[in-house]
């Protein structure tokens, strides 16, 4: 491993590093996070590139530009970029707003004057929350295919069968299932729900959201469903009965995850599967964080996630997702039909890139649990430790284990919340600090200051604390490399707050 990686990274560099395509930026300081957020400091002018569904990479940048000097299209607007007329015109009609939308090749550019009386926001809070974009490679092919010089960067590709690769991989994990590739976790999120809510009946017109999830998840629930039922907590499984009780014959499905992000909590599988048969609603279940290699979630859901951008692609610097209907699954037909309409193809490099960076994704698994396991123990054991979430540190941990493959599958990420001051650890952390993990390095993340600004900055924080999330929490993806070098990091900055 670089040993760059445990020194002081500037803020703003890629991460990883040198990599024109990376999914993460270094965020090294407190202020750095608050300057994020706040969009302040110049921050932007120092953080180009960052997790390319929250911030245009410049190469996406540079296309839009370019297509929309071809068009003629005033500069003073705002533009977005679109895989195709098709999404460009889906995500004006879920936001509400008419942009002026033009087709270049098989792309879409939706256009807000500057007189505009919509918000071009809120445009794009439903292209992320969708994952209806393009990404890094394929603006870099469209930029050198126009003649725009780009950076020369050698990688390495499947050529030969990437998506058969891909899913030949997936099916030994999570066994025989049909499995379809996207453009992101979050595209194969949306399509799910997009699919349940267009094919069940008029009457069913509540999702729930059950557990913490990821915050666009929750975004994609609140803002398109009819009606939205939100249990924080995946203890809380008596709170789901009793509602259920009253109202499940209006319930069209449920999202959850194993496990939950970040506060690593697993729901009760087997019971929830239960209630599903009982009151017949769709499951779905967002597995990118345990992986078919820890856990045997199959028998107990009827649609699988898997974002392919993170621990199966294990490199942070390629975007992708899959869908995975298991042979048990309770899926009527007319909703598997019914994904492909709200789907983006995983295809040319991306695909390439996926297709060779999936290989060893067992071997990956293995070693994170095993680097995991010896950190959760080092943490535990800390005095200056307050807390310390993983799949096996609370009462959520026997739905862990009715479902783990054994008792070393501790997954890649832990969160933990330091006695002492937070700033002070974070800043002198000699750790990579920044969003996204599944990453070959570690990788540190502020993860409630980054995914719930909004509540951290709410009277009393009570729909943190609500939910057991602490504004301090720290997300640690472990990383394959020896745990050793995180270990000597954290000493070193416990041993100055001592001080």
């Amino acid at each position: 491993m670089d040993k760059r990686y445990y020194k002081p990274i500037p803020c703003g560099a890629n991460l990883p590093l040198d990599n024109p395509h990376a999914f993460s930026v270094s965020m090294p300081t407190y202020q750095d996070v608050v300057d994020y957020e706040e969009e302040t400091n110049g921050i932007f002018d120092r953080v180009k590139n960052a997790y390319p569904r929250i911030l245009f990479h410049p190469y996406v940048k540079k296309v839009a530009q370019f297509i929309r000097a071809e068009m003629g299209l005033d500069g003073n607007g705002t533009c977005y970029l679109l895989p195709s007329l098709k999404f460009a015109e889906h995500v004006a009609e879920l936001s509400g707003t008419s942009p002026e939308i033009y087709e270049y090749d098989r792309y879409a550019i939706a256009y807000f004057p500057k007189t505009t009386i919509d918000t071009p926001a809120d445009y794009y809070a439903f292209m992320k929350h969708c994952g209806y974009m393009i990404y890094s490679r394929e603006a870099e092919d469209f930029l050198c295919s126009h003649g725009i010089e780009v950076p020369e960067w050698i990688e390495e590709y499947n050529h030969t069968n990437p998506e058969e690769h891909i899913i030949h991989i997936l099916q030994q994990g999570y066994g025989e299932s049909e499995i379809t590739l996207c453009g992101s976790g979050m595209n194969a999120i949306y399509a799910a729900y997009a699919a349940i809510k267009e094919t069940v009946s008029a009457e069913r017109d509540v999702f729930i959201q059950f557990g913490w999830i990821y915050t666009d998840s929750i975004h994609i629930l609140r803002k398109c469903s009819k009606e939205f039922h939100q249990i924080g907590r995946v203890t809380d499984f008596e709170e789901l009965e009793a509602y259920l009780a009253e109202n499940g014959n209006r319930v069209a499905g449920l999202i959850t995850e194993t496990v939950s992000n970040p506060l690593l909590q697993t729901p009760d599988l087997l019971a929830l599967a239960k209630l599903a048969q009982q009151y017949g609603f769709t499951v779905i279940l967002d597995n990118t964080f345990a992986t078919p290699w820890n856990v045997d979630v199959a028998p107990y859901v009827d649609i699988i996630i898997e974002s392919l951008t993170k621990f199966a692609s294990g490199k942070g610097d390629c975007m992708g997702g899959a869908i995975i209907i298991p042979k048990q699954s309770q899926l009527p037909k007319a909703t598997e039909q019914a994904l492909g309409k709200f789907l983006i193809t995983l295809e040319g490099r991306d695909l390439q890139r996926i297709g060779y960076t999936i290989s060893g994704y067992r071997e990956r698994i293995k070693q994170v649990n095993q680097n995991a396991a010896i950190l959760v123990d080092y943490l535990e054991k800390h005095p200056q430790v307050k807390i310390i979430h993983h799949v096996y540190s609370d009462v959520t941990c026997k739905n862990y284990r009715q479902i783990a493959k054994d008792d070393g599958c501790y997954g890649g990420v832990i969160s933990f919340v330091i006695a002492g001051d937070f700033q002070t650890f974070y800043d002198d952390l000699n750790l990579p600090k920044g969003p996204s993990l599944g990453c070959d390095f570690p990788l540190a993340m502020s993860y409630t200051l980054l995914a719930h600004w909004d509540l951290v900055n709410e009277a009393e924080q009570k729909t943190l604390y609500a939910m057991g999330l602490s504004p301090w929490l720290i997300r640690l993806s472990v990383g394959e490399d020896s745990p050793q070098h995180i270990v000597d990091a954290m000493e070193e900055v416990f041993h100055k707050l001592q001080a």
